[in-house]
């Protein structure tokens, strides 16, 4: 097994069954890779839509008790399961353009050495209410959706749309963990087993898959930011809703977790500000 794909989820069945779609129409054979749904505790019907798949894909199931915004646990529970030689992070409501899998492939025969950055269209930091695509994702015609895509900067991933607002990508490459977003990660399976998996104590959204991509960086992997791998993020509030004040308690326990003084700038500065300072 190549591949092993996987995809926390809660109480999100029909943003997961458009993930699980995608996958279905990959142009890599599903012999070369599995997918594993991690279920942080949902009560609507995500394992019966996971076995309506399994005529389809290499697909298993995790699931967890709901207590509370567990993402990193999920992550880390698939993982446990994992056979495949790499690992694909990849969110409920991503869906993937048809040769991203063998794109992947493809840049790990170039760089097997790295970990890689996938963006998504249609992300923002903040949910933002976007019906433009929704035709086409009633009825699964991802090649015109992405066709659609790229004729559209609008719907860049805003991570993309600050390089191009910079102009450079010394940003990136100075702190490339400030890009390491849960939603779409590439690497050697041993390389994330090797950095512990994600950070547990997570409990409220966003930080745990900055705080592993700085563990990585501060291990000496380097990091590919792949754009040719596309893919979608359907616009759709988030699981967890404590906000501003949870993520500035995640940028707290990361700085009194590592004590470095980039550490300490997240206290006070946004990840896009710190990135616009690289000169």
């Amino acid at each position: 097994m190549l591949i092993s794909i996987i995809i926390p989820t809660y109480n999100c069945a029909n943003l997961l069954e458009k993930t699980l779609e995608s996958l279905c129409q990959q142009s890599l054979q599903t012999e070369c890779f599995e997918v594993i749904v991690a279920d942080d505790g949902s009560s609507d019907n995500t394992e019966e839509l996971v076995k309506s798949f399994a005529s389809r894909l290499n697909i298993g199931y995790c699931f967890q008790p709901d207590l509370g915004f567990r993402a990193a646990s999920a992550r880390n529970l698939g993982s446990q399961q994992a056979v495949g030689e790499y690992l694909f992070y990849l969110d409920s409501g991503v869906v993937l353009e048809q040769h991203a899998l063998q794109i992947h492939l493809a840049e790990m025969e170039r760089n097997p050495d790295h970990i890689q950055i996938g963006f998504c269209h249609g992300f923002e930091e903040h949910f933002v209410a976007n019906n433009t695509f929704s035709q086409l994702l009633d009825s699964n015609d991802f090649n015109t959706l992405f066709d659609s895509l790229t004729q559209q900067d609008s719907n860049l991933d805003c991570r993309q749309q600050l390089l191009n607002q910079i102009g450079h990508m010394r940003g990136f490459d100075t702190h490339p963990w400030l890009f390491f977003w849960g939603g779409h990660l590439f690497g050697k399976t041993s390389d994330f087993v090797e950095a512990g998996g994600f950070d547990e104590n997570f409990t409220h959204w966003g930080g745990e898959d900055v705080e592993l991509g700085l563990r990585l960086f501060n291990a000496g992997h380097k990091f590919t930011l792949l754009l040719d791998a596309k893919a979608y993020h359907i616009p759709h509030p988030k699981a967890d809703t404590a906000g501003s004040e949870a993520t500035h308690n995640n940028c707290h326990y990361i700085h009194d977790k590592h004590q470095l003084p980039i550490t300490k700038r997240m206290l006070a500065e946004s990840w896009e500000d710190i990135v616009r300072s690289v000169s």
